[in-house]
């Protein structure tokens, strides 16, 4: 059975509305820095971009986000 989550629309003309997809056919998520690091989600289908964060994301998911520092030497 497919999964569906509610995400808030990034994307103009209907920037914050809200879209149900379904997130069994999601193949990557993403932080976009080109959109203000809005959040862009692909899937088999479309892709979109979402006003959540990353975190608030992979949380809707069901995953575990675990942020990289980068090492400075």
């Amino acid at each position: 059975m497919a999964k569906f989550v509610t995400f808030t629309n990034a994307n103009p003309p209907y920037e914050g509305t809200q879209i149900l997809i379904n997130v069994d056919n999601i193949v990557s998520v993403y932080e976009d820095l080109t959109t203000n690091k809005k959040v862009a989600l692909w899937s088999k289908e479309n892709f979109w971009h979402i006003e959540e964060t990353i975190e608030e994301v992979y949380n809707k998911l069901g995953l575990e986000y675990k942020h990289k520092k980068e090492e400075v030497n």
